[in-house]
């Protein structure tokens, strides 16, 4: 079984993170709804731990399941994380050329955020683990790392709760019970701003967001669907979500919104409603599809095909369009805002934006992203190739 609609709004929420995520001063950019976008990470972590709990939730008895689950999971991620990684490489070695012929950048090739001590972290998965004290190369790659490590624990969780705990009753629930309660504590008593972590603490928002999102399908599955039947349950959802996501900020309330996206993973996995008729067709299916695309390549995209673009015409005409802007920052040259002035050339920026990273995203699917999985399932036994539903 496949969540249609819930694929669809992952394709939704990965645009308006790379929304959020462009510094070009519009009015869509000082929304409050996408200024706290940075939110729509714990709906991709609360949608996973429901669709990898539907997956695979009865898989891990056995070591041989346990060793499918994760090499699943890698071929899923780490293909395409790879490819964008050499791709900053590359675009980093050819500011490297530049500047050894003259050219001033914003920051130095190779260092900072683009140090090449880095590369191995993000190779391994490691850049939401603390080790170092601030975002690296591709800076949204971090919940892609965060959440293969919390598939990880997660199967290992199951593994021992069926194997050394059988006879307990409910012990897999327990386990990660204590395991959500214990990560949502580390989160209160450490972060400083809410539920915006990530080279930090991320591994901790990931762990939280997933488990809230196993227990939802635990819920979904003994929930009578008759509930959800009102035409108005999901636009009430999508009225209150909007809001939440409006005032959040960065403050108490943000710890709040797993349990929001919790509310929305659960009330659309039924497909029930007027919205969920008005998500089903062939776009939103396909940007939630190529929704993983989506979140890796905004940054790519960002930083050189927009700050670099930018930074060009400033030398040129000798015009000051950026201005400095933390809450912007995606390391490197974004931590600049873009100001164009005037109205309609930033929506037109944006939209070209958006546009260029559909068409990056569709091509990164289908020549990068599918093989990619392919591949990795071809070396897997037969006996564990069964098709699963995809959790970016």
């Amino acid at each position: 079984m496949r969540f249609h609609v819930l694929d669809s709004w992952r394709g939704v929420a990965a645009l308006l993170v790379a929304i959020f995520h462009l510094n070009v001063l519009s009015a869509i950019y000082s929304l409050d709804f996408i200024r706290n976008a940075y939110l729509f990470v714990d709906f991709f972590f609360v949608l996973s731990g429901f669709v990898i709990t539907h997956s695979y939730g009865d898989r891990m008895a056995t070591l041989d399941g346990v060793g499918a689950f994760a090499l699943r999971r890698f071929g899923r991620l780490w293909p395409l994380h790879a490819v964008v990684l050499l791709a900053f490489v590359v675009a980093e070695s050819g500011k490297a050329l530049m500047a050894a012929r003259g050219a001033n950048f914003y920051a130095p090739p190779f260092s900072g955020s683009t140090a090449p001590s880095a590369v191995f972290m993000h190779l391994a998965f490691a850049q939401a683990m603390g080790i170092q004290d601030h975002l690296t190369w591709n800076p949204p790659s971090w919940s892609i790392a965060a959440e293969f490590w919390t598939y990880m624990i997660f199967a290992a969780t199951l593994h021992v709760a069926e194997t050394r705990l059988a006879r307990v009753r409910f012990a897999a629930e327990g386990l990660l019970a204590i395991l959500l309660i214990g990560s949502a504590t580390v989160l209160l008593r450490y972060s400083e701003r809410g539920m915006d972590v990530t080279f930090d603490l991320g591994i901790f928002r990931c762990i939280c967001g997933f488990l809230i999102g196993h227990f939802v399908y635990r819920l979904w599955q003994v929930c009578p669907r008759d509930i959800f039947d009102s035409p108005l349950v999901e636009v009430a959802v999508l009225i209150a979500t909007v809001g939440f996501v409006s005032v959040a900020g960065r403050g108490g309330y943000s710890f709040f919104a797993p349990l929001v996206f919790a509310v929305v993973v659960l009330v659309f996995a039924y497909e029930a409603g007027p919205v969920s008729r008005l998500m089903t067709n062939r776009g939103n299916e396909w940007l939630g599809r190529i929704s993983y695309s989506i979140y890796m390549w905004q940054a790519f995209i960002i930083f050189n095909l927009v700050d670099r673009p930018v930074s060009i015409i400033e030398k040129i005409t000798h015009r000051t369009l950026t201005t400095t802007d933390a809450s912007s920052a995606l390391g490197g040259e974004a931590g600049k805002l873009i100001v164009l002035g005037g109205h309609l050339m930033p929506l037109l920026v944006t939209a070209l934006y958006l546009a260029v990273l559909v068409v990056v995203a569709s091509i990164s699917y289908r020549w990068i992203e599918k093989p990619g999985q392919d591949w990795f399932r071809a070396a897997m036994p037969k006996r564990d190739k069964r098709e699963q539903p995809e959790a970016a």
